[in-house]
């Protein structure tokens, strides 16, 4: 099990896509060991001040920058040399949202330092899990 716990932070922009162009959305990725298998997006549209948060398995974060990946809420593409597509979707809500290749290759590869692939099941620690859980109950 990991004896340290580390978060690794990244602040950049993703382009919306919206039918006249594209608007800036000032964007928080984190990568917390307490949850190995997960990156957190938090998206804030500069015209509004309320961020949304989105969590998805950094596996698939990974790969959808090679082959189009995810079901339902969350579909990554790869699209061009220096760009991916992010596709939200929630109800009747659906955003597209261009981000950096080189961005998101560089926050993984950060991420893979303090938990290489494969790693992961060594930082659960199922007693502060369950905890979590119950809490939320």
């Amino acid at each position: 099990m990991g004896s340290r716990h580390t978060r690794v932070s990244t602040e950049t922009v993703f382009e919306l896509v919206e039918p006249d162009g594209t608007a800036p959305v000032d964007v928080g990725l984190t990568y917390d060991t307490r949850d190995p298998y997960s990156v957190a997006m938090e998206l804030e549209i500069r015209t509004s001040h309320r961020p949304s948060v989105w969590v998805v398995s950094r596996g698939m974060l990974a790969e959808g920058l090679l082959v189009p990946t995810g079901l339902g809420n969350v579909q990554i593409t790869p699209a061009t040399p220096e760009f991916v597509l992010l596709q939200l979707g929630a109800d009747d809500e659906q955003a597209s949202l261009w981000m950096s290749l080189p961005e998101i290759e560089e926050f993984l590869e950060s991420t893979y330092d303090v938990v290489p692939i494969g790693e992961e099941d060594q930082w659960w620690e199922v007693d502060d899990m369950v905890r979590r859980l119950l809490e939320a109950a």
